[in-house]
């Protein structure tokens, strides 16, 4: 979170979730190879067991969220298939319909389910649509090998912040002041409120950075980019998402010069910090979620500024590092000692020097 605008649960409430597993006799085993229905506490379930130990399962349903239970609280569990298998779009809008009011209407796309209420707010499914195919091509040009998502990218859009306030609050999701939008990993879902006036007049990417921030961690999370139940250096997740914010980036339907590429706030915030950073901050970075507590602002400015001078100066090297940090096992922590050697393996073990030549980068940016 950075200026109290953003909010990406990740590093909080899911990765305790997921990669402190009760102590047991019997070691987690996963994923499994084929889809179950089962019945928890009343409700129908059904996907494919990701992990489990003799006191807890972890099931990736069929709409993508990550349902967490006592496996002797499953009752008529039966295999259903001998692969995951999503809902499909027009699947997921019938169950989405269910679960909200008749104020809300649903608009769909190739990857989207979005609920919004009903009016000219349908315009967020084209625009979330739009991202992610912008975001897929940048990516593939850089020679990284995108996946086909799983299940159907679900959008929630409330007509206001106060909606959409309240219902993070009953959902138990705690939001900081000034929020305008999140990511939740658990659900896959990102939850936002539309800023602009409902005749459309205003130019909705004028206030769209943190929109855009999230619906990059969620298309990052579905297609590859970062793997969604292993550990990500926060780094990468927030650098990937900070970069996608300037317009120069994000906007696929026209060619842009690198100026246009530069994420203003993100630049002036680096430049900021530079009289008072310290000289192992890329090391720090690359190998501790850390400097992401004890300082966000410096924190998030560090991994934009990263980001950004390998994607532009090494960006088939950048592809590579991703690719070696999605291929890590689900489940596990990921020490400081292996981001390290992960990080070094791909871009050189003289960290000094690499920092040496992100300076330079940043310096010449204007």
């Amino acid at each position: 979170m950075t200026g109290g605008r953003l909010l990406f649960a990740w590093s909080a409430s899911l990765a305790i979730g997921l990669l402190c597993l009760p102590a047991t006799t019997a070691s987690a085993a996963g994923p499994a190879k084929f889809m179950m229905t089962t019945h928890v506490n009343g409700r129908v379930l059904e996907g494919q067991p990701l992990t489990w130990t003799d006191r807890q399962m972890l099931l990736l349903g069929r709409d993508g969220q990550l349902y967490e239970f006592e496996p002797e609280a499953a009752k008529d569990s039966q295999k259903t298939s001998t692969r995951f298998q999503g809902y499909t779009v027009s699947e997921m809008r019938n169950r989405l319909r269910a679960e909200f009011d008749k104020s809300f209407d649903i608009s769909t796309t190739a990857h989207f389910v979005v609920v919004h209420p009903r009016g000219q707010w349908s315009a967020w499914a084209e625009r979330l649509e739009s991202l992610f195919r912008s975001f897929t091509h940048y990516m593939q040009v850089r020679s990284f090998s995108i996946q086909q998502t799983q299940v159907p990218l679900v959008a929630i859009v409330f007509r206001n912040q106060s909606d959409y306030y309240r219902h993070a609050a009953a959902s138990g999701t705690p939001l900081q002041p000034g929020t305008l939008g999140h990511y939740d990993p658990q659900s896959n879902r990102i939850f936002l409120f539309d800023a602009t006036t409902p005749d459309g007049e205003t130019d909705w990417s004028a206030n769209a950075e943190t929109i855009i921030h999230e619906a990059t961690h969620q298309t990052a999370f579905n297609v590859g980019v970062h793997r969604r139940f292993a550990e990500q250096p926060r780094w990468v997740v927030e650098g990937l998402a900070t970069m996608f914010e300037a317009r120069g980036v994000w906007d696929g339907r026209s060619v842009y010069q690198q100026s246009d590429r530069i994420n203003r706030g993100r630049l002036e915030d680096f430049r900021a910090l530079l009289q008072s950073r310290p000289d192992n901050v890329l090391a720090h970075l690359v190998s501790s979620d850390q400097l992401f507590r004890s300082n966000p602002g410096a924190a998030y400015a560090e991994a934009w500024g990263l980001t950004f001078f390998l994607c532009e100066t090494q960006p088939q090297a950048y592809s590579q590092y991703l690719a070696r940090v999605a291929a890590r096992k689900p489940f596990a922590a990921y020490p400081a000692k292996e981001r390290l050697i992960d990080f070094m393996s791909i871009f050189g073990k003289d960290l000094e020097l690499l920092d040496a030549q992100l300076l330079r980068f940043v310096s010449k940016l204007d």
